[in-house]
């Protein structure tokens, strides 16, 4: 029994490593039909993504064609939308709600500034023309980058999900304020994951 498992285990492992060598021409099995939309809920504090993860799959399929990388290439230009408008939002609520904010704003900004390294590797690296709707492959220098950079977003997505949840009591005259702007918000980083869900399914259309 100990000796099926480990054998499993290196297999698993295998696989990664193999997929990690020749690109991403290795799907993951059953594809993402039984990823919930919210399951990033369930996954906040992650601290690193590897073969096991969902979203890991998720995104290594949604860069597979340059169709799918421009999909996800939206998806992040809203996610920066978003975070850059919750700053200020929140700013606009009093210096009690900055205050109480401080390590929010830090995950929010790391969120933006991956989000700019993003859509700067897409212009720059990979060259990617936003009009492109084909199946085009996307390089290997260019899909690399993107995914250890969009990895690295879903990461941060979920740290400043927690620091939410972690908030400090906050002055009760500004509580409507501020929780507009944390619906706003939040709602848009538990979308994020399933709108690169759809997106890793254009590749195969």
């Amino acid at each position: 029994m100990k000796f099926t498992i480990v054998a499993v285990v290196v297999a698993l492992c295998l696989a990664g490593a193999n997929a990690n060598a020749i690109g991403f021409q290795v799907p993951h099995p059953n594809e993402f039909e039984y990823v919930p939309n919210d399951f990033a809920n369930d996954m906040e504090g992650i601290e690193d993504l590897t073969i096991f993860s969902s979203f890991y799959w998720i995104a290594k399929a949604a860069l597979k064609t340059l169709k799918g990388v421009n999909c996800t290439i939206k998806q992040v230009m809203n996610t920066r939308s978003v975070t850059q408008n919750f700053i200020p939002s929140i700013q606009a609520c009093g210096t009690d709600a900055v205050s109480a904010f401080t390590n929010v704003f830090t995950s929010a900004q790391s969120v933006i500034t991956t989000c700019d390294n993003i859509i700067n590797l897409n212009e720059q690296v990979c060259n990617n023309d936003v009009s492109t709707n084909g199946q085009t492959s996307t390089p290997s220098s260019c899909s690399t980058k993107l995914f250890g950079q969009l990895t690295t977003l879903y990461v941060q997505i979920q740290k400043t999900k927690a620091a939410i949840k972690k908030l400090p009591t906050v002055p009760s005259d500004a509580v409507a304020c501020t929780n507009s702007a944390v619906t706003t918000l939040t709602t848009a980083f538990t979308n994020f994951p399933s709108n690169i869900k759809s997106c890793s399914k254009l590749t195969s259309s």
